[in-house]
Parts: C-alpha cells; structure tokens; sequence
C-alpha cells in the first residue's frame, strides 16, 4: 500500500510540476550506490547496490532549475572480511524515494545540486553467515528523510555523470535495545552515489 501511496504522489506532483512549467525535460537514470550505516559500529562503504530512476526538470531561472525524481535505491551496510576478522555481516534496505533537488549550472557542462527525499523502505534483511538471516529487536523504520548534495558534469545535451551524497535527516532505526545515546540518536543511512542520467 505505502508503494502504491508514493506513486500516486509522484505522478500527482508530475502532472502540477508538468503544468506549470514552461519547458520542461524527462529522463532515465541509473548506476550505482556504495553505503554504510552510520551507528551499527562498522565503519567503510562496503555495501554497493544499485539505482535506477525516473526523472522531470525545468530552469525557473537562467542558471537554476527544479528536478524531480522516482527513483529505486539500494542502501545499508556491510562488514568488510579479512584474514584476521573473517566474520561476516550486511544489512541489506531496498527504498523508493522521491528526491527533489535544486540545480544551479556553474557553466553550460557543470551542475551543483542540492536536496531532499522521503523514502519508503519495502525491503530490508539482516544476515550473518551467508544465507542466514539475523531476526532483530529493532526493525527499520518504513520512512527516510534524507538530504543530498552532489555535483553533474553534462558530457552531451542527452547524457550526463552524477556523483552525490546522501545522509538520513532522521535515524532509520534505533540502536540495538531501542536506546539513544546523547547526540547519537541511532542509525543514519549514508550513501555515495555514481548515476548517469539519460534525458530524452
């Protein structure tokens, strides 16, 4: 139902967000996320997963514009194996998220851009040894907020490279015990993203 509800959403604000704009641009997008899970005690971005998604923008200004985007996220964590530690554990989340980022173009070919996303969590797995799964006190929260920045380079008037960051705004789970420490509230996703955006 909660995937059914953000797509609804989206064509809803597609349809305003078509409207209102003069000129507006559609897309694909795709590539790759490597991830960590601020608070679960491991460190590095061990955990790659993919991305794929649906895009409309429009400049509202001469060097400023809007983009929205549908998009399927891969996200989590996962501890990295060695000879000495050979133990082995990942979180694997799956999101839909509907990011909308302001752009402002330095030049014709590089774009910063900056924004926000709610995202609905429809999968999510704990493992230990390969193949087991972990059963865990405290489930993910189904929501993500989350706030992105990143930098575009325009190769062609089609085809551009992405590289962004993202960081949950709100923790997406509690700590083990369902306890907060002080400052450190929880879990926080924490995403590097490598897209390339094909606009039509």
């Amino acid at each position: 139902m909660g995937k059914v509800k953000f797509s609804l959403v989206f064509l809803g604000l597609l349809f305003s967000f078509t409207l209102t704009a003069q000129v507006f641009n559609a897309g694909i997008s795709g590539g790759l996320n490597i991830s960590q899970i601020e608070g679960d005690g491991f460190s590095g971005y061990n955990k790659a997963g993919g991305a794929l998604g649906l895009f409309v923008n429009t400049f509202f200004r001469e060097s400023w514009a809007w983009q929205m985007e549908l998009n399927y996220a891969s996200k989590g964590a996962q501890r990295k194996v060695t000879l000495e530690n050979p133990q082995y554990y990942k979180f694997d989340l799956r999101y839909i998220e509907i990011p909308i980022f302001a752009r402002y173009f330095i030049t014709r070919e590089v774009i910063i851009e900056a924004g926000l996303s709610a995202g609905y969590l429809f999968h999510s797995k704990e493992e230990g040894l390969p193949g087991v799964e972990i059963p865990y006190t405290e489930p993910f929260r189904k929501t993500e907020f989350a706030a992105h920045g990143g930098i575009g380079y325009l190769l062609t008037d089609n085809i551009s490279f992405h590289a962004r960051m993202s960081y949950s705004v709100l923790p997406v789970r509690d700590h083990a015990g369902g306890g907060r420490y002080r400052w450190n509230r929880g879990m926080n996703n924490n995403v590097i993203s490598f897209l390339v955006h094909y606009q039509f």
